[in-house]
């Protein structure tokens, strides 16, 4: 019933993995990350093989469905060797469901050049792309982002611009892409959540409920108990699920 379209779970356990399957969950988005910034570009190179070769089997043991996205996260641009990630990037990524986590961090120069590679690739290998934004200086992000996008030929329904932030809802629905709404501590919370899709109903279209589960803190059932949020609130059981399943299976329905 559930899709969590943005977690790092290859970062749990495998009672993880139980514990979502028991609670319905069909489908989950593993994206690429790690939580430092790694010195050789290699590093990211087995990341990318652990994340394609590995991981699908592990899933299929517990019956989920995965998807994998590859792409290289703002942190994780290497100390070295990017020139020769960038080079090697596409025999990965043509093998991925979708790109990404890939977007912005502190908006240098470096990280606008590897997220415009990155949807250039987006494009050329028709994948859609989840868009990181961070948690600090998130406004004037938001404005180089729409800048490196408008130089995109990725079109808008193809791209998540994820971890929407409350007091900038507007700013991220202006986009015309889906919306990614991450419930996590410091984050969003369900109350929150809820309080958002009630006021802008536009996005039980282009919302995009996630866990972004991983090392940090987090709710591995974040997407389930979105949804019982949605539905005590008095949202309708199919509007909900246009939150929490619905609008992540479209976006790879068409890759």
């Amino acid at each position: 019933m559930f899709v969590d379209p943005h977690t790092h779970l290859f970062i749990s356990n495998y009672s993880t993995l139980e514990i979502i399957k028991r609670e319905n969950y069909q489908e989950v988005y593993v994206l690429a990350y790690i939580p430092f910034k790694p010195q050789y570009h290699t590093t990211l190179v087995e990341l990318f093989r652990w994340l394609i070769e590995v991981e699908p089997s592990r899933f299929k043991d517990v019956g989920i469905n995965l998807r994998v996205g590859l792409g290289i996260h703002p942190r994780n641009i290497p100390s070295s060797g990017l020139t020769s990630l960038l080079n090697s990037s596409e025999e990965f990524l043509i093998k991925a469901d979708l790109i990404g986590e890939v977007g912005l961090e502190l908006g240098t120069e470096e990280e606008v050049m590897v997220l415009s590679e990155m949807l250039r690739l987006a494009d050329i290998l028709d994948k859609p792309v989840i868009i990181h934004t961070p948690r600090r200086g998130k406004d004037l992000i938001l404005k180089k982002l729409l800048n490196v996008l408008s130089l995109s030929r990725v079109q808008p329904n193809r791209v998540v611009v994820d971890h929407a932030s409350y007091e900038l809802i507007e700013e991220f629905l202006s986009f015309g892409t889906l919306v990614g709404l991450t419930v996590q501590p410091g984050k969003l919370n369900v109350s929150q959540l809820v309080e958002l899709v009630k006021s802008y109903p536009e996005l039980i279209e282009v919302g995009m409920v996630n866990s972004d589960c991983g090392r940090d803190p987090s709710e591995p059932l974040a997407v389930k108990l979105a949804y019982e949020g949605l539905i005590s609130a008095g949202i309708s059981g199919l509007d909900a699920l246009k939150l929490v399943r619905n609008n992540a299976l479209k976006l790879v329905s068409k890759s």
